[in-house]
Formats: structure tokens, sequence, C-alpha cells
């Protein structure tokens, strides 16, 4: 299975933390929605890396499938326009 890696720019320290509490929002709406993958039943639905960039860094938001990055980017733009 190929991961599906979503790179999100950081502004500072506020949109860190707006980023992860749009994961756990993401996440937490998506419980019991996922689709289920019996050979990765280990493996997490979303990971998060950190890439430093500069000054400030880049996170990178891992999902399993295409169709999940898509609906969290959606959810994001979303997100971040609530503000």
């Amino acid at each position: 299975m190929t991961d599906v890696i979503v790179s999100i720019d950081l502004d500072g320290p506020e949109t860190e933390t707006r980023l992860f509490e749009a994961v756990d929002q993401f996440a937490a709406s998506r419980c019991g929605t996922a689709v289920e993958f019996p050979e990765s039943d280990d493996a997490p639905g979303i990971m998060i890396k950190t890439v430093p960039d500069g000054e400030f860094h880049r996170k990178t938001v891992i999902f399993q499938t295409r169709s999940e990055a898509e609906a969290f980017m959606y959810y994001w733009r979303r997100f971040q326009t609530v503000a």
C-alpha cells in the first residue's frame, strides 16, 4: 500500500496548533467510517512528520488512502476559514 503525503506550510506556532486541532477533530469525525485494511491493522490512519524548512517548519500529514487525504484537505481549508 502506498501512503499519500500532504505538505502543509506553517506560518508560526498558531498555525501548528490549529493544524493539530484540525487533525484531531478530523480523525474523531472519521472514526468508524474509514475503510478497513486487514494487512495494516497496526498502522495508524494518520501520521504527522515535521520537516525543517528555514525559520518555520513544514508538516507532512500522511494518510493511507487518497480519499482520506482529499477529505482532510477539504476539512483543513474549511477549518482555516472559520478562524
